[in-house]
């Protein structure tokens, strides 16, 4: 199957789960803690990992994230870059035999859904928060065109002048955050609509993520909170022992099944992103990157979102 036919039928598999999922919850109240749950699977084991989202302090970057968990977007997609401290995903689907059989950058390049993602945009899924220009009404008033809307996300930290007066999230062991890859030297500026309604003039390269999340997997991370927008925590200590087994599986099967040998667990891959006519460039984008892949998928099986 060609890769434009797959596209295709994934975009048309997640139109029809939209249809279903929004008319669940068109009638839902929105709360100050909605509650998700990621379910993992690594070598035939399922984790299932819940957390709290603060929408009362990132409302946009929770709501992307609702809406494309509503969507079915992340359902069958993989940590296609595994660090020591954080693990990356919401990129790139899951195919089992391609897994196993093509070289991973072919499996990168043939399983990607950044325009399954795009079409999302396209369709009204996801809310816009990132503009080309600021235009004007009427009246001389600073407004924001539908028509200018890109398909990223406002990056909701203190970088991009996101402030949260008390209890901001930390990047403790298994938070959630927005991810973006770096952008460069890029200084292209863009307009935000941020959840106050105000309309400001940012650095494109804090405003560019769209469906990659990363999960911080030790205390410590190399992803700063005032660059990445950190809006999520594990539920309790109940979830962080899920975690805990789940990283345990992982160094089991290296010291069982591969001797030991971290190396024979992990591939570099050279890539790239943003590569479609897509983002804030015109004529698009093309971001070279590595990712480090695992001989043994890490697939999110299913992101739900359980308490709205």
């Amino acid at each position: 199957m060609s890769k434009r036919i797959k596209n295709a039928v994934l975009a048309a598999a997640l139109a029809s789960v939209v249809a279903i999922s929004g008319a669940a919850s068109a009638c839902t109240v929105k709360t100050s803690h909605p509650r998700a749950k990621i379910t993992i699977s690594f070598n035939e084991k399922t984790y299932d990992l819940e957390y709290t989202l603060y929408r009362n302090m990132y409302p946009q970057t929770v709501q992307h994230f609702i809406e494309l968990a509503d969507a079915g977007f992340y359902n069958d997609t993989i940590i296609h870059d595994y660090r020591s401290n954080d693990w990356i995903g919401g990129g790139y689907g899951y195919e089992s035999s391609q897994y196993t059989e093509n070289s991973k950058s072919e499996y990168l390049e043939d399983n990607s859904r950044e325009n399954a993602y795009y079409d999302l945009f396209k369709g009204g899924v996801l809310s816009p928060s990132v503009y080309k220009q600021i235009t004007y009404d009427k009246n001389g008033k600073e407004v924001v065109s539908p028509d200018d809307a890109l398909a990223t996300l406002i990056g909701e930290f203190s970088e991009n002048d996101h402030k949260i007066e008390n209890g901001a999230l930390t990047a403790s062991y298994g938070t959630l955050k927005m991810f973006y890859y770096d952008k460069g030297d890029s200084n292209q500026q863009v307009t935000l609509e941020n959840s106050f309604g105000q309309i400001l003039v940012h650095d494109y390269k804090y405003n560019c993520a769209t469906s990659l999340f990363s999960i911080q997997v030790s205390n410590s991370s190399s992803f700063s909170v005032s660059k990445y927008c950190v809006f999520a925590q594990l539920k309790d200590d109940k979830a962080k022992g899920v975690l805990d087994d789940l990283r345990d599986a992982i160094s089991d099967y290296i010291s069982d099944e591969l001797g030991g040998s971290t190396s024979k667990f992990t591939s570099t891959v050279n890539t790239k992103v943003d590569n479609e006519d897509t983002f804030a460039e015109d004529g698009g984008r093309e971001i070279e990157t590595s990712f480090t892949m695992t001989s043994m998928p890490i697939i999110i099986k299913t992101v739900s979102i359980t308490k709205y």
